[in-house]
């Protein structure tokens, strides 16, 4: 009891009491919040479509598909934005598709699905491939059915000798009909910026998550260190070499990420200079991000960090797809630099476009965070005990 009595007149004791706490209470507030009605929002998600047979109506089946549908003239056209994760799927009606029905030939939609998304985002269009082809076999079907007894009851009408004649030839033709095909359509599904294995899912999440967390920690760390130092250095100076620490951390991380990538046979869609390049962007805004808290707010910024970690799990779309989320965390997600960590994951991992956009926005990021920082430090009493030594190179 005396050695608990101990630990109890520590405040250190309580703060961690009150970390614990606070994840708990952020990651429940976050995470029920953030996926409440998520299975509802399903027909958030995109898919573009493309009808080349100028005789097919498709007008019915488009309606009945509970997706968000875009229309676009070229599979070319839908599939670049498909690429760029504007849309989940891809589906396009050739152009001989009412030839081959009315010669009674097996035919087929093309659906192309990109793999570069959230799991959950490839099995919803994995499986809307398939009813959707399903909807129009049934209206295939019935139409093909509608047709055929509506001509050869005419025609027996005036060909055969008598009505009863014609009426019995009709019951055994109508037997026929009902054993026609019923799946004449069958979906093709082409996966786009497909990977293999499922491992390799977990790496836009497993990266973001382990960045995220050790750039927490290394913050706390640096920023107590950062205030031992305080009396002895000036503001700026210490600032500085936090921005250097943080820099050549990132570098060095970056390095050992590509490394174990490397060491487990991810294969890299991009070059090897512009994954560095993302990978030290992405350590970095984490870094400066979760600076930014703790020079702000001192060690209680790690409560912001913590929350921040939460929100950008939920909003980054490598769990849930983004468009599946209230548009409240939709926007918010925009603002946060694992969204865009994900979505360059998504590039290098899998394939896809817009490398360019997100490395310019987790510079914008970046630079945000490092100029409230550097407000903060403005603002700062100085209590150096060596205020004249002000190069930054001479205090390193």
């Amino acid at each position: 009891m005396k050695t608990m009595r101990q630990f109890f007149k520590h405040t250190e004791t309580y703060i961690g009491l009150a970390v614990a706490f606070a994840f708990l209470l952020i990651f429940f507030s976050v995470w029920m919040t953030a996926y409440d009605g998520v299975s509802e929002r399903t027909d958030d998600l995109k898919i573009g479509f493309i009808n080349e047979d100028e005789y097919f109506n498709t007008d019915e089946i488009v309606k009945q598909i509970p997706f968000q549908m875009k229309t676009y003239e070229s599979v070319e056209t839908a599939k670049k934005e498909m690429n760029e994760r504007k849309l989940d799927m891809v589906m396009q009606i050739p152009e001989n598709f009412t030839g081959n029905l009315q010669k009674g030939e097996t035919n087929s939609i093309n659906y192309f699905i990109n793999e570069a998304n959230p799991t959950m985002s490839k099995q919803i269009m994995d499986g809307a491939a398939k009813n959707i082809t399903g909807k129009i076999n049934e209206n295939v079907y019935q139409y093909k059915q509608q047709i055929i007894q509506s001509n050869l009851s005419e025609q027996m009408k005036t060909t055969l000798p008598s009505e009863e004649l014609a009426k019995n030839v009709s019951a055994n033709i109508s037997q026929v009909i009902q054993s026609l095909n019923i799946h004449p359509v069958q979906p093709s599904i082409e996966k786009v910026n497909e990977a293999k294995g499922f491992a390799v899912t977990m790496v836009p999440m497993m990266v973001v998550l382990a960045s995220y967390v050790g750039s927490m920690i290394m913050s706390m760390n640096i920023n107590i260190v950062a205030a031992k130092l305080k009396s002895n250095y000036s503001k700026w100076s210490i600032f500085m070499t936090r921005l250097i620490i943080n820099l050549g951390a990132s570098i060095l991380l970056a390095l050992i990420t590509l490394l174990f990538l490397e060491i487990f046979n991810m294969n890299l869609k991009l070059s090897i200079f512009e994954f560095l390049l993302f990978q030290v962007l992405v350590f970095f805004s984490f870094l400066s991000l979760t600076q930014m808290f703790v020079i702000v707010f001192g060690q209680g910024g790690m409560l912001f960090n913590i929350l921040l970690l939460s929100l950008q799990l939920v909003t980054s779309g490598v769990i849930v797809p983004r468009a599946m989320l209230s548009s409240f965390y939709q926007g918010l997600g925009e603002y946060l630099p694992a969204t865009y960590a994900a979505e360059g994951y998504y590039n290098i991992i899998f394939g896809g476009t817009g490398m360019g956009n997100v490395l310019v926005i987790l510079l914008l990021i970046t630079a945000v965070t490092l100029f409230i920082a550097a407000g903060r430090v403005l603002f700062t009493g100085t209590t150096s005990k060596s205020s004249s030594s002000l190069a930054v190179d001479g205090e390193l």
